[in-house]
């Protein structure tokens, strides 16, 4: 079975409510959406959203969990990203 369909429409949904929901109240996965929606180009942002999804599907099928909308917040990138600084290139 393709997914792909269901994904791009999951992808034009998160899009649609990461544009609607206040800053106070957006998830963090709706943050990064808003982010990534001022610098990329309509067809590119809804591919992104739709691998993120993908991924986070396998992951949660592969290590049989439930959905979490907060662990991205414990992954180690998150914090490093908040306590270092991120390398740029030269």
């Amino acid at each position: 079975m393709n997914l792909t369909p269901f994904l791009a429409q999951g992808a034009r949904s998160s899009l649609q409510r990461a544009k609607a929901v206040s800053v106070e109240r957006a998830t963090p996965e709706q943050v990064w959406i808003a982010q990534l929606a001022c610098r990329m180009p309509f067809g590119k942002l809804l591919v992104a959203i739709a691998n993120k999804h993908a991924r986070q599907l396998w992951a949660m099928l592969a290590h049989d969990v439930d959905y979490d909308p907060s662990a991205a917040l414990a992954h180690p990138m998150a914090k490093r990203s908040i306590t270092q600084p991120a390398l740029t290139a030269m």
